[in-house]
Order: C-alpha cells, then sequence, then structure tokens
C-alpha cells in the first residue's frame, strides 16, 4: 500500500474515523450518492429481533433448517464431485503454502494466479447444490437481518435516511440500483482488511492523531465508545501494538523496513518474545541458586552503576547495600536500603508524621 496516493490514504482514514463512506451507484436508470454508517448499537439490537421474526416465519412456512438443508445438500453431491472438491482444496493448501515461501515477485504473481483459478473452480463446484442452503430458515433469517441493516445503515447526502422506512426499502422498485446498493453495503460491512488497519495505523496521517489524543484526552472518533465500529476497534488496537514497538529499546527495536512488512515484524516480534521468555526462565533458574531456594537479587549484581525503578518486577525483592556510597556528584553520601525494609517504613512513617504536624501548626 505503499503507492497508494496520498489523498486515497486521507479519504481511507477519514471514512475510519468518521464512520462515514460516501458511494456512487450507478444504474441503467441514472445514479444516486449514499452515505455509509456502521449500524449503531440500537440498530444492531433491532437487527437481531428481525433475525429472530424471520426465523420464526420461516419455521411456521415449513422450511428446512439448516441442519437439514446441509444433509440435502450432501445427498445431492456425487461421489466425483466430493473427490473433485476434495483434490482442489488440497491443491489450495499446497499453493498457499508456496506462495509464502517466495519471494521472487514474478513467480508470487504466478502462484497468485494459480491460488484465484483454483479457488474459482472449487467456488463453482460448491455453488452446484448450494441453492439448496438458501431454502433453510437461518439463511432466511440471516438474509432479513442483514437487509435491514443494509437499510439501516444508508443516508442520503442531506443527512437523513436513504429510505424513510424499511418498508420503503423493501418496495423498492429499481432492482438494478437496489442489487448495486446491497453489493455495495456488503463490502463495506465486511469493513477494511488486517493489512490495510495496520497500515493506516503506523501511518503519520493518523499517528499524529493518535498522540494528540492520548497527550491531551480528547475524542479520536466522531462516534461515542458505545458505538465504535469494528474498524475502529481494530485501528486502536494495532495503533496500541506499533506504539508498543515506537517505545522500544532503540537495540531492539526492528528496523522500519521490518515495521513496514506485516509479516516480517510478526515474526520479528514472536521471535522477541520467546527469547524474553527464555530470558526470564533462565533467570528465575539462576536466582534459585545451589540449594533449590530463592534467593534476593542484589542490586550490583549486573555491575557498578545499575538503576532499578519502581516498575521493575524484581524492585521490592532487591537486596541493597548498607554502607553508605558517594553521590553522583560526589558532593554528600547517600545510605542505601531496601525499599521494603522495616527501616525504609519507619523513614516513610517519621516523614508523614512529621509533615502532618507541620500542617496543624498556626
Amino acid at each position: 500500500m505503499k503507492d497508494l496516493p496520498f489523498q486515497e490514504i486521507e479519504v481511507l482514514l477519514e471514512s475510519v474515523i468518521s464512520n462515514k463512506s460516501l458511494k456512487r451507484i450507478d444504474y441503467p436508470g441514472g445514479t444516486e450518492f449514499v452515505i455509509f454508517s456502521y449500524p449503531k448499537s440500537q440498530d444492531l439490537v433491532l437487527s437481531r429481533y428481525m433475525r429472530e421474526s424471520a426465523m420464526l416465519e420461516a419455521a411456521k412456512e415449513g422450511l428446512p433448517t439448516l441442519e437439514e438443508a446441509t444433509e440435502l445438500v450432501d445427498k445431492a453431491t456425487t461421489q466425483e464431485d466430493k473427490d473433485k472438491l476434495k483434490e482442489l482444496k488440497e491443491k489450495l493448501v499446497a499453493q498457499e503454502a508456496v506462495f509464502e515461501v517466495t519471494a521472487i515477485e514474478a513467480r508470487r504473481d504466478q502462484v497468485r494466479e494459480n491460488i484465484e483459478r483454483l479457488q474459482e473452480e472449487a467456488t463453482k463446484l460448491e455453488n452446484k447444490s448450494q441453492h439448496l442452503l438458501y431454502m433453510s430458515q437461518e439463511r432466511k433469517a440471516d438474509e432479513e437481518s442483514f437487509l435491514y441493516l443494509a437499510w439501516a445503515s444508508a443516508y442520503a447526502v442531506t443527512g437523513e435516511r436513504f429510505w424513510s422506512t424499511f418498508e420503503d426499502f423493501e418496495k423498492e422498485t429499481r432492482q438494478e440500483m437496489r442489487l448495486s446498493f446491497i453489493e455495495m453495503f456488503s463490502k463495506f460491512n465486511i469493513g477494511l482488511s488486517s493489512k490495510e488497519i495496520r497500515f493506516l495505523a503506523r501511518h503519520s496521517l493518523w499517528r499524529i492523531r493518535y498522540t494528540a489524543a492520548n497527550k491531551t484526552g480528547q475524542q479520536l472518533f466522531d462516534n461515542g465508545l458505545v458505538d465504535l465500529t469494528p474498524d475502529q476497534l481494530s485501528l486502536l488496537y494495532w495503533s496500541n501494538y506499533y506504539q508498543s514497538i515506537f517505545e522500544m529499546m532503540p537495540d531492539e527495536m526492528p528496523s522500519p523496513e521490518i515495521i513496514e512488512d506485516d509479516d516480517k515484524l510478526d515474526e520479528y516480534m514472536d521471535s522477541y518474545f520467546k527469547n524474553r521468555e527464555e530470558e526470564r526462565t533462565e533467570n528465575k533458574a539462576a536466582d534459585r541458586g545451589k540449594t533449590g531456594r530463592r534467593s534476593k537479587l542484589s542490586a550490583w549484581d549486573k555491575g557498578e552503576e545499575l538503576i532499578i525503578t519502581p516498575s521493575h518486577p524484581d524492585y521490592m525483592k532487591l537486596a541493597y547495600s548498607k554502607t553508605r556510597v558517594k553521590s553522583a556528584e560526589g558532593t554528600s553520601e547517600v545510605e542505601i536500603i531496601s525499599p521494603n525494609s522495616r527501616r525504609a517504613r519507619n523513614k516513610r512513617q517519621r516523614a508523614t508524621s512529621q509533615a502532618k504536624m507541620r500542617g496543624g501548626r498556626r
């Protein structure tokens, strides 16, 4: 996606942020503009109601359940078609494995074409008897729910619903326009791919907003938390993922080239966390000592100058030196004691008591 024009990136990002996507529908009778907006929580609840109602109606009509329809499909499929479909799926798995290990782009294009051809053949073979599944109660109910969401997500450019009521949408007589609209909503409803979301999450156009919102506490999206869309939730997840990478120590952070490549980055981070886990396991084993009991970690075990902050997992277990040592500037002496020792607790208690006494004086 590096070659994507800047303007297209901006449009893509704005559609996620605002939850609004402008679509142009051309059909034999003219052109319509529709703004899709992912349905709110109330619409999602109503779509479930539409599904349950449709299930009851389908059962009254005597339609088979999905399980019963699947059995009909199995009986209607010949053994020859089953064997052919199995062979196609095995070839697909093999070609996908080849694609993963192929580095030469020309060769990857050839393998990609093979995958698309095999997928097309498998789909055609499956569709020979799949029409029986569309007669099931569940499929009819799913279609009713989907159409309701399509209606609820469509707005005119002036702001109101594109169709005032769901009944108006069902009575739409412009069939070509209606079919194009449903196809567009289906793509919109699927949302962006993981590759597209990850690209946006690390792009400067989004990172500026993300960083500013984190620092100022401002809202990132037009809709509230309860109505965040799947794309918005996914963008937040991957933003946090990349933020943790950008905050890694310089000698541990992957190169920019690796960060830009999703597969290479995932492999790098898997290896990184695996190595960290192995280091923790080794440290725990060494920490137990020869006696088999866990010993305290000395503040000076890893060198002369060691700084341990309260966020360190072993901060409260450190055995500090009890001798006086020179400060960094050499101007005074400081005493290093364990933060959880009795002596440290007494010091904190005395300091608190003295502060209260000073506060009570007039």
